[in-house]
């Protein structure tokens, strides 16, 4: 499934499969390079990413080809990271946030529930808005809140 609706749709469909008393299962590509970390349930992740050591991954995360997933960081339930996007150490990652192609993520930042950072934006800030739009780079936030019936 898509990130429609800022992951809500995936979310939606995964926990009524687990209420229907469903098993899910993670993918991880034998091409991806993963160290012990902790991965949860239902990820999707594909080839070429990187997830560095002591990084948790929370359930329904979809890591598409190519992302680098930095040290020690935290990416929390339905998020769902595009292809080569770089996320570097000791961040957090709340739930239903999106990431465009290419983007990039600085250490230490913290992004907020449904963040969406926009393809090629480099977040220099370490902390996001809630529902909000990040563009550019520098990053800049958008007006406005990201509606949940976007995407």
């Amino acid at each position: 499934m898509t990130a429609k609706k800022m992951n809500q749709l995936r979310e939606k469909i995964y926990l009524q499969g687990k209420g229907k008393g469903y098993k899910f299962v993670s993918y991880v590509s034998s091409k991806a390079t993963v160290f012990n970390n902790e991965i949860g349930e239902n990820c999707f992740i594909l080839e070429d990413n990187t997830i560095q050591p002591f990084t948790k991954i929370g359930n329904n995360v979809v890591l598409w080809s190519g992302n680098h997933i930095g040290h020690h960081g935290e990416i929390k339930d339905h998020v769902f990271f595009t292809s080569h996007v770089v996320m570097s150490g000791h961040c957090i990652i709340e739930p239903y946030c999106f990431f465009g192609v290419n983007a990039t993520i600085r250490d230490y930042s913290h992004l907020a529930k449904g963040t969406l950072l926009a393809m090629g934006a480099s977040l220099t800030k370490q902390m996001t808005d809630e529902w909000s739009v990040y563009v550019g780079n520098p990053a800049k936030k958008l007006e406005g809140k990201v509606s949940h019936k976007m995407y």
